[in-house]
């Protein structure tokens, strides 16, 4: 078993141990900006390119303690682009990915502090969230993207079954306060079945409620 699966394992058993000590079951939404990029394989010009989730959390909220749990199911708008490449005509071309996932992160909810009675909810704790998440893959287009004479044209090609993973794994860490949460997903396992390295990695800003 590599060290990669081993971090997956503790942290999901972590995740559903401290759960035990919660006392009050929350739900609520999200929505937000992602700013998602790959790691490929003898490309170093991959790029961030922004896009957007949304989604639902429900949570296992501590008020006596300081850990907890949550499950989110989302829907998240991914991928990466390229740097231009300057061509001799003076025009530019460039390529990019975009993907669609359906992402269900297991977290690990660390509050730093504990609730007060006048606290009405979580939004004025500092909370620390960590653990796997698994994903699934709708759809994947390539975009080349060509400028000429000022005129900008698009070739999308949609990703071939059995070029790319259906399912994808990384691990996730977020730190929330107010209702604002910043949220980062490092992907372990290959986007697309050929090649050597293709992972992804997503950024995303959300505003985040609980009931």
């Amino acid at each position: 078993m590599n060290m990669k699966r081993r971090i997956l394992i503790i942290l999901f058993f972590f995740a559903m141990f401290f759960p035990l000590r919660a006392q009050t079951l929350g739900g609520g939404l999200l929505l937000g900006p992602t700013f998602s990029t790959m790691s490929l394989t003898g490309n170093d010009s991959t790029r961030f390119r922004p896009d957007f989730c949304f989604g639902v959390r429900m949570a296992l909220i501590p008020k006596r303690f300081i850990l907890g749990a949550e499950l989110d199911v989302i829907y998240s708008r991914q991928g990466t682009s390229m740097k231009p490449l300057n061509l001799e005509d003076g025009n530019k071309r460039w390529w990019s990915q975009k993907s669609s996932y359906i992402n269900i992160p297991l977290l690990l909810n660390i509050y730093l502090r504990k609730w007060k009675d006048s606290d009405e909810d979580e939004s004025k704790l500092i909370r620390l969230r960590v653990g796997p998440q698994i994903g699934f893959c709708l759809k994947g287009d390539e975009v080349e993207t060509l400028t000429h004479s000022k005129i900008t044209m698009h070739h999308i090609r949609p990703w071939q079954l059995g070029s790319f993973s259906r399912i994808d794994y990384g691990i996730t860490a977020a730190i929330s306060y107010w209702y604002v949460e910043v949220r980062y997903t490092y992907g372990l396992s290959n986007v697309f079945t050929t090649g050597e390295k293709s992972t992804n990695h997503v950024i995303s800003v959300t505003w985040s409620d609980i009931w």
